[in-house]
């Protein structure tokens, strides 16, 4: 493992101990976050990859009960039940395509997606879909699943909106993950 690498950051504070309780935002800043969740934390890391051409937030979660010392790897699956171990903005011509931001709430802690399909240049109009994804633990029943999972729980539509992805998620913190 590199040591600059985001796992090796994240398992250095865990080891001091350090803190750093994120504050909804838009976009999420570079770096560790983490809420109380479940029993336990969950944290996040932002990290940016990009190139001459692209420019992508990777959002890589991880859970830790509280009685226990090791982080875990949250799984995020899609509206088909296929998990992936990271999450990856998306831009276009400098415009966000998708992009994410965590929420706590009393029921919960939430990754709220918007994304944004367009038919020609990415500044048009395009219908975004909004996901809202809760932080769950897989229950007995489920034994080969993983552990932690953030799963899709709602969604809203935003047809043929000229909102940005950026104003989107701010309107939807302040929303309920329901119609």
């Amino acid at each position: 493992m590199r040591a600059n690498t985001p796992l090796a950051a994240l398992l250095y504070l865990a080891a001091c101990g350090a803190s750093a309780l994120a504050a909804d935002s838009v976009p999420m800043a570079q770096g560790l976050h983490q809420w109380p969740a479940a029993d336990g934390k969950l944290m996040l890391v932002v990290g940016t990859r990009q190139d001459s051409v692209s420019f992508k937030r990777t959002y890589n979660f991880y859970f830790k009960e509280a009685k226990e010392e090791a982080w875990n790897q949250v799984t995020v699956r899609d509206k088909n039940g296929l998990g992936q171990a990271a999450w990856h903005s998306a831009t276009g011509a400098e415009v966000t395509l998708a992009d994410g931001v965590v929420t706590a709430r009393p029921d919960g802690v939430y990754f709220i997606v918007a994304d944004k399909r367009v038919q020609g240049a990415y500044q048009e109009r395009g219908d975004i879909t909004v996901t809202w994804y809760k932080l769950t633990l897989s229950a007995d029943d489920r034994p080969d699943d993983p552990p932690y999972q953030l799963v899709p729980g709602f969604q809203r539509q935003y047809p043929k909106s000229a909102a940005t992805i950026e104003a989107l998620l701010k309107k939807e913190l302040t929303l309920q993950p329901r119609k």
